[in-house]
Order: structure tokens, then sequence, then C-alpha cells
């Protein structure tokens, strides 16, 4: 599918806001995808892309996700997102004053939307960028750091991520115990080693690897056995959890998998939704990323939105494994896969939010 038909096919948005910054002139895109739930909640991406087109199909893809995410997770929000690409030609380097400009140029087209969308990090971005932008709008989320120094949104993410995949683990063999069971983590990043040390306490065998390989000692350091990234997606172990890059399960890489099931918090893993029934096929149970990886935004609209405690904000993870297993149920049940499922369970929740007109 080229970028062109993908375009085509994935715009069902209430908004898409293009704009050029006033004080650097760099592309800014917003696309608000639903907000019958609750206003739009999203990321900023800052990173590079090929062209604009493919900066506003991410864009829009990843806002669509988001109101499903929202909606299986019954957060209260609805989906969107924000990109700023990085373009050939362009500057490929932000830092220094150029950087906080943009985070403010940013800031100023979400603030022009009026709540109707809110900002979080991304790729690219973190606290420190969200509290930047928060000098001109309050529209702003994931800028809170947990007592133990942590971004609340990585907390959340990866504390969700675990509760899917013990949600998982009982579907598949009736217990939550991972004594004996094998992860392979991909991707050892923030959140991959979060719930790396996680599944490690509750006495998995971990494995796990990274595009940086200066991450390996920290990867023994707390217990985990280092794999080539190449192969990864291959190793033989009871669930596989990419948490890096989306885009990853591939049909071609469907007929090598040497897994049960596939927990992770990456985004869009699935190159294409056929490839859930590629996996349904082999009986490798995938379960849904944009409910695996909710914590994030449960967590910190918790504390930010909902001003609850950290405790209050935790207890709202158990939501992720709660909604995990009504989706595996249900594909068990119906005969659909595990992503049919899911949508189906977010569309619920997307209908009942619909206004009832009168005849």
């Amino acid at each position: 599918m080229n970028a062109h038909t993908e375009l085509d096919a994935t715009i069902d948005h209430e908004e898409v806001v293009i704009r050029r910054g006033e004080r650097t002139g760099q592309p800014v895109i917003v696309a608000v995808h639903n907000t019958k739930l609750g206003p739009a909640l999203g990321g900023v991406r800052l990173t590079k892309y090929d062209s604009p087109v493919s900066a506003v199909v991410d864009a829009l893809r990843l806002s669509r996700a988001m109101t499903f995410k929202a909606a299986a997770s019954n957060n209260g929000t609805g989906g969107g997102k924000s990109v700023v690409p990085l373009l050939p030609g362009g500057p490929q380097r932000i830092d220094g004053q150029f950087r906080t400009s943009l985070l403010l140029d940013v800031a100023d087209v979400v603030h022009s939307l009026g709540g109707r969308y809110i900002v979080a990090p991304d790729v690219g971005t973190g606290p420190t960028e969200m509290r930047t932008m928060r000098m001109r709008t309050p529209y702003v989320g994931g800028y809170t750091i947990t007592p133990e120094g942590i971004p609340a949104t990585t907390h959340g993410t990866a504390g969700g991520v675990e509760r899917a995949l013990l949600a998982t683990a009982q579907h598949l063999w009736g217990t939550t115990n991972l004594d004996g069971r094998t992860v392979a983590v991909i991707g050892f990043g923030a959140v991959g080693r979060s719930l790396t040390e996680k599944l490690i306490k509750r006495g998995a065998t971990v494995s796990t690897t990274d595009i940086d390989e200066s991450l390996r000692e920290q990867a023994e350091a707390v217990g985990a056995t280092w794999i080539p990234l190449d192969t990864a997606h291959e190793a033989e172990v009871d669930i596989l959890a990419p948490c890096a890059l989306g885009g990853t399960l591939t049909p071609a890489l469907v007929p090598r998998l040497r897994c049960k099931a596939i927990v992770g918090s990456a985004n869009n893993q699935l190159s294409t939704d056929s490839v859930a029934d590629s996996l349904r096929e082999r009986n490798i149970i995938w379960t849904p990323d944009f409910i695996a990886n909710a914590g994030g935004i449960l967590y910190a609209s918790g504390i930010e939105l909902q001003h609850l405690t950290p405790e209050q904000a935790d207890h709202r993870l158990d939501e992720i494994a709660e909604t995990t297993t009504r989706a595996l149920e249900r594909s068990h049940r119906d005969g659909v896969t595990t992503l049919a499922a899911a949508y189906d369970l977010a569309r619920e929740r997307l209908a009942a939010a619909e206004t009832i007109r009168p005849q």
C-alpha cells in the first residue's frame, strides 16, 4: 500500500491542522480523530520523515489508534496526535533555543484548538518538553515525574504492559505465575527496562535486546540475557514483548515466530491488520498494542487531569488487565482475531457516547 492509498483509507477525522510555526517556520501537524469520549489526547512526535505525506499519514494513523486506545481503556479521553517532521533538506538537529522555539510553535497550535486536543510526550519528546509547552498552553499532559524520578507515562506504560502480560498468561495457562516462563523484551529503553525488571521480579527468565548495543551491560546487570537484535523476534520463548518501533509484525515474520503470545508496548505493531489473521491461524495470542500500552495515558491522565493520588492512578492500570481478559475471551468465544475483538470493545464504548438525535 503506497502512502497516498493509505491516506485515503485513514481519513475519518474530526479535524486536521497543518500550520507553519511562527518562530521556526517548521510544519506542525495536529490530527484530532475523535472527541466523543472526551478531549483528544495524544503525544507529539519530533522525528525524521521521508516526505510530508508520510508525516501526515503517520499523524492520521496514530491519532486513530489513540481513539481506540482511550476507548478500550475507558480513559475518558478521545484520540489525537501531533507530528513535527524533520524532512530532507530541513533542520536535522533540534537543540538549544531552536528546540525551545519549536516547542512553543507546537504549543501555539495546540492552544488554538481550545482544549479539543491535549498534547503529551512521544518519540523525541518527554516531560521536559511538556513543561516547556505549558508556558504557552494548559492543554498539556505527561509532564509529571514520579517520586522515583520516572516519567509518569513511562511508569504507567510499563505497569500496564505488565498487567496485560499477566492477564494473557492467565488466559493461556490459567495462572499469572511466571516462574519458569520465558519472555523476550525487544527494546531496552525506559519502558523495556522497567518491564524487564518487573518480569524478573515475578520469576520470569527474560532475554532482551536493543538497537543501542551500549545498553547490554545495563540489561545484564538487572538479570536479563542479551540476544542479537536481528533474530530477537524469532526467539523461542513463551511471550514476545515488542517495546520499540512499530510495524515489526509482518506477514513474512509470522511463519518464523516461535512464541506462544505477543504482549508489548510498541505502537502499531502489525504492519497491516491482516497480520492478526495470520497470528490467529498459528495459534499465537496477540494482545492488541492499544490495550497493552494504554497505561501511560491512564496513569498520567489520572494524576494530571483527574487529580488522583499516585496510588489511585496505579489502581487505574488494573483496567488494562480487565480489558485484556475481555478481548481475549471474546476472541476465543466468537472465533475472531484479538484485534477484531478489541476494536469491538472500543466501538461499543464509542457508540454509547454518540449523541441521540431527536426523530
